[in-house]
């Protein structure tokens, strides 16, 4: 059986958008089929976890990227620079 724990969200964050980029981002989210504010704390809370993880994807990064010079894999070099 699964850990059924209830999380209270009871803290806020206040983002400062322009009305196109609010906009934007509700079109977005009404693509996915998510709410807004969901949508808004599901991207924050990835891009939070991708900080906690960073010292091992960096030295990866970077290991993968000498293999890719020394194996003269240019066009996948310049996606890697591409974001």
């Amino acid at each position: 059986m699964a850990n059924n724990k209830k999380i209270t969200r009871d803290d806020q964050l206040r983002l400062r958008l322009s009305k196109q980029e609010r906009n934007l981002f509700e079109a977005y989210a009404k693509e996915l089929g998510i709410n807004p504010s969901r949508l808004g704390r599901n991207i924050i809370m990835s891009q939070a976890e991708s900080i906690v993880n960073k010292p091992f994807i960096i030295p990866i990064a970077k290991a993968y990227k000498k293999y890719l010079e020394v194996t003269n894999q240019k066009e996948a070099l310049e996606r890697m620079k591409t974001p």
